[in-house]
C-alpha cells in the first residue's frame, strides 16, 4: 500500500513540474504570439505603404516632367508590387526568426538566423537582376529605333542582342552578390560574347566585299569618265548620266541601266567619241 502512495506520489510530483515548466513558458509563447501578430500588421502597412508611395511618385513626375526625357518615366505596378511583396516578406521573416528564439525555439531559431544574415545580400542580387531586366528591355526600344527609323529586321536584331548583353551582365552581378560562384558562367559568357563578335566582323567583311568592289572601281574611273561620256562595257553601251561612289548610271534607245562599279576593274571600259561613236579610248 505505501509503494503504490509512493509511486502516485511521484507521479503528482512529476505532474506538477511540467504544469511550472509549461506556466514558466507561457509568457514567452504568449510574447512570441503577440510579436507575430504586431510584425504581420507592420509588414502589411509597409507593403501599403510602398503603394501610396509608388502613386505620388507617379503623380510628382506627371506634374514635374511633363515632356521631355522623363515625361514617361512612371513606376509602374509590377515593378510596385514585387517592391511591396519583398518587403512584406522581409519583415515576416525576420519576426518569425525573432519570435522563434523569444519562444526558445533554438534549432528553427538558428536556421532562420542563418537565412536572414544572407536575406541581404540576396535582395540585393534580386534587385540588380530586376533593374538590369528593366534597362534592357529600355536599351532596347531606344537603340532600336535610332538604328533604323523603319524598324528593320537588323534594328530589331541589334535591340535584342544589346538587351541580352545587358540582361547577361546584370544576372552575373546579381548572381555573384548573392555569392555564387559565376567564374564559370564570366568564362562562358567571354566565349559567346567572342564567337559572336567575330561571326559578325566576317559577315559584315562578306557582306561589305561587294560594296568595297564597287568603291575602288568607281574611284579610278572618276579620273577620266564624267556625265555626258559615252561609253561600251562589255556589250553594253550608253552615255554616262550620272556617277555615284558605287555605280554608274547609263543611258540608251533601251532605258537607263545601272552598272556596279566593280565592273570597271572587271571589264574593259571603252571611251567612244561623241560625234561618230567609235572607239577613243579604254580606261
Amino acid at each position: 500500500m505505501e509503494s503504490n502512495s509512493s509511486w502516485f506520489g511521484s507521479y503528482l510530483d512529476a505532474v506538477w513540474d511540467q504544469i511550472r515548466v509549461g506556466a514558466d513558458y507561457v509568457p514567452s509563447l504568449l510574447a512570441a504570439i503577440l510579436l507575430l501578430v504586431v510584425g504581420w500588421v507592420v509588414a502589411r502597412l509597409a507593403r501599403h505603404a510602398i503603394r501610396k508611395l509608388a502613386e505620388a511618385s507617379n503623380s510628382f513626375l506627371e506634374r514635374a516632367f511633363p515632356s521631355g526625357f522623363l515625361a514617361e518615366a512612371r513606376v509602374s505596378t509590377l515593378v510596385t508590387t514585387l517592391l511591396g511583396e519583398i518587403v512584406f516578406w522581409v519583415i515576416i521573416l525576420i519576426t518569425v526568426t525573432i519570435a522563434a528564439g523569444i519562444a526558445g525555439l533554438t534549432a528553427i531559431a538558428e536556421w532562420l538566423d542563418r537565412i536572414t544574415v544572407h536575406l541581404p545580400n540576396l535582395v540585393a542580387g534580386i534587385a540588380i537582376v530586376v533593374v538590369g531586366f528593366f534597362l534592357s528591355v529600355y536599351l532596347r526600344e531606344q537603340v532600336a529605333p535610332q538604328a533604323a527609323p523603319g524598324g528593320s529586321r537588323q534594328s530589331l536584331l541589334l535591340g535584342r542582342v544589346t538587351q541580352g548583353l545587358v540582361m547577361s551582365t546584370a544576372l552575373i552581378v546579381g548572381l555573384d552578390q548573392v555569392g555564387i560562384d559565376v567564374a564559370l558562367l564570366v568564362a562562358l559568357s567571354v566565349v559567346s560574347v567572342a564567337a559572336l563578335l567575330t561571326g559578325l566582323a566576317v559577315a559584315f567583311a562578306l557582306g561589305a566585299r561587294s560594296h568595297v568592289s564597287n568603291l575602288i572601281g568607281m574611284r579610278s574611273a572618276r579620273r577620266q569618265l564624267s556625265p555626258g561620256v559615252r561609253i561600251r562595257i562589255d556589250d553594253i553601251e550608253g552615255e554616262i548620266i550620272e556617277i555615284t561612289p558605287t555605280q554608274i548610271a547609263l543611258t540608251n534607245e533601251q532605258g537607263k541601266i545601272l552598272l556596279p562599279g566593280r565592273l570597271i576593274d572587271e571589264l574593259p571600259v571603252t571611251i567612244l567619241t561623241p560625234d561618230t561613236g567609235h572607239d577613243a579610248d579604254d580606261v
